[in-house]
């Protein structure tokens, strides 16, 4: 795909994710977030018509300029299987219980994946009235600005972020997560943080603002465009055992050094951090596995 196709896929994939944040901002000012909400399968898996809506925005732009492109995303066409073909990505609505609690750590995302490997990516932080592009080998930007990692190579001087389990509070689930906090904060880490949005932190991770982020569970929607931009800003994307990551693996590392992200892996692997699997991490609810099953059929995150 050349570059002049790319550049004017990035800007309709703005202009949508712009379109959506408007549609949050409208819901924050009507304070209208928890109204409106319903579980998917736990109740600590919400999904709320802004969602809906949002998507629903998101893909009819993106469609009607590039038609013949694939769709994978989180609320309403997440049937379709992530394959070579050119597909768009989306979250409508990244950290929706953020969103629900008219936290600012909440965005839109959108990414563009060739042979299952993103090659642009957008992000859009509605509160923070922050737009995050990035084009694989172009580059990283923030408000149209050029941003870059932090490059920190050392745990001990590091601020990480952990994110704590949204599909389940199965007390092996629980212990292994409290296990793994524990280690970090003994290692000793700098500092720890949970911010509840995997593409928030992987843009504070792309612009210097954490230097790692960890995450099971995850789904393309999640991870597509962050991956691109943190890339793009000069960090690296891990699978959590240390090795190359792949968009559908549901698992990630991203950080601001290999080094980095190393010894954040050293420190996974021996907590068995990846081998939380789809029922340990999806929740005790058959139904919410069985939903996730449905929808990404083949898939876990083992």
């Amino acid at each position: 795909m050349d570059e002049a196709s790319l550049r004017r896929y990035l800007d309709e994939a703005v202009a949508a994710a712009q379109e959506a944040g408007n549609l949050m901002l409208e819901c924050f000012a009507r304070n209208d977030g928890q109204s409106c909400v319903e579980e998917k399968g736990t109740s600590v898996d919400l999904v709320t018509k802004y969602d809906r809506q949002a998507e629903e925005l998101v893909l009819k732009r993106l469609r009607a300029c590039a038609p013949n492109f694939r769709v994978v995303a989180e609320e309403t066409a997440n049937k379709e299987e992530l394959t070579e073909a050119p597909t768009w990505v989306v979250d409508p609505i990244d950290g929706t219980t953020n969103f629900i609690h008219r936290q600012a750590e909440c965005c839109v995302l959108i990414a563009l994946a060739v042979k299952k490997s993103a090659v642009l990516g957008v992000c859009y932080i509605p509160k923070m009235d922050e737009l995050y592009t990035a084009i694989r080998g172009h580059g990283a930007y923030c408000n149209g600005r050029r941003i870059s990692s932090s490059g920190c190579k050392d745990l001990r001087s590091a601020m990480v972020n952990q994110h704590l389990p949204s599909y389940s509070r199965g007390v092996k689930v629980v212990d292994r997560i409290m296990g793994l906090s524990r280690d970090l904060l003994t290692h000793p880490v700098r500092a720890m943080r949970c911010g509840g949005s995997a593409g928030v932190d992987m843009m504070h991770v792309a612009r210097g603002r954490l230097d790692a982020y960890f995450e099971v569970g995850i789904w393309p929607w999640d991870v597509g465009a962050g991956q691109v931009i943190v890339e793009e800003a000069g960090g690296v994307c891990r699978d959590t055992l240390g090795g190359d990551f792949s968009l559908d693996s549901r698992r990630i590392l991203a950080a601001s050094s290999p080094e980095l992200a190393e010894q954040v892996a050293q420190i996974l692997r021996k907590h068995r951090y990846s081998s939380l699997d789809a029922e340990d991490y999806d929740g005790p609810s058959e139904e919410g596995v069985a939903k996730r099953q449905k929808a990404w059929p083949g898939r876990s995150s083992s």
